[in-house]
């Protein structure tokens, strides 16, 4: 999975890095408003789309003192700072410069130049979504869903990003064809402007749903897939009474920590024993409860806020035979 995201991303950097800059000189040469929030548009997916790299990057660090799980939640906090970029760099910059173009009636210099522009962009941006549909499609396949349901329900928040960031270009494309070829045939700008504006709010939504789809993965959301399977697995297995909780973090999109509280049947636990050890393995697992409440009482009061303690006991090691 993380080889088929950095490859999309790949694509859309270096896609969207020309573009960037053939739309800054059709803006140049033009002065269309709709142009420049189109370079504005791509030039704030190129900065995401690094972050998105940089996010995939940090991520694979491995676990240490400070962080025992790893670093797998860095791609889900890069891609919330991308897209707080792509709001203010391109919704918030892209309208209030399409107001006042509006405002001052500025009239773009039209010509063949813009035209040219939205047709490259069109040709490198729809690689570029090609090979995030692609990437997308075979993710949604592994994990045995649809299309449809597998953007709802992915936890890899970067190819989900690259598919909808070249979406929503694709379709900025179409609002700034519209406006600069109304511009152009009234002779008004206030075409290039609305078409501006448009782009803007279309980067204000994409920027939301970035922003509220990597947000609910840095606030400890839970597996619901792996619980359910847990759960299941569990209830059916006979040496199990019952499954008192489950409870699940999701730390990446391939990492996922799983804690329980099961209780056992009596039968599973003392088969095959006499009525003396199973005496001693009843005190024995009191003595374990005991010992797990006295050690979690000691850190809570040290600790106050220590409100979730998990504790699971290693197994004695064998005693070297004694010679």
């Amino acid at each position: 999975m993380l080889h088929g995201s950095n490859k999309a991303v790949v694509t859309a950097i270096f896609g969207n890095s020309i573009v960037t800059i053939a739309k800054f000189i059709g803006f140049s040469l033009s002065g269309s408003s709709a142009l420049l929030a189109e370079a504005v548009h791509s030039l704030a997916d190129t900065v995401n789309q690094c972050l998105l790299y940089l996010g995939l990057k940090r991520s694979l660090r491995k676990a240490d003192t400070h962080h025992h799980f790893g670093y797998g939640q860095e791609r889900y906090f890069w891609n919330l700072i991308s897209a707080v970029t792509i709001f203010f760099l391109g919704c918030a910059y892209t309208i209030m410069h399409a107001v006042e173009q509006i405002r001052l009636d500025h009239s773009p210099e039209l010509s063949w130049v813009p035209f040219v522009i939205i047709g490259i962009a069109f040709i490198v941006e729809g690689y570029s979504l090609s090979v995030a549909v692609k990437e997308f499609r075979r993710q949604s396949k592994e994990a045995g869903k649809s299309f449809r349901q597998y953007i709802v329900e992915t936890r890899d928040p970067t190819t989900l990003a690259v598919l909808i960031e070249d979406s929503v270009a694709m379709l900025g494309l179409v609002f700034a064809l519209l406006g600069i070829g109304l511009s152009f045939w009234t002779g008004s700008a206030i075409f290039d402007g609305i078409a501006a504006i448009c782009i803007g709010i279309l980067m204000g939504f994409l920027a939301y749903f970035l922003a509220a789809k990597n947000r609910k993965y840095l606030l400890n959301y839970s597996n619901d897939e792996v619980n359910e399977v847990a759960t299941k697995l569990w209830r059916a297995d006979d040496q199990v009474q019952t499954v008192q909780r489950v409870n699940s973090i999701v730390l990446s999109p391939e990492e996922t920590l799983l804690m329980a509280e099961v209780e056992l049947r009596e039968e599973a636990i003392f088969a095959d024993m006499t009525e003396a050890e199973i005496a001693q393995a009843i005190l024995f697992m009191h003595k374990l409860n005991a010992i797990r409440r006295s050690l979690e009482e000691d850190v809570a009061r040290v600790c106050p806020e220590a409100k979730h303690i998990f504790i699971e006991f290693a197994s004695p090691q064998d005693k070297p035979n004694s010679e």
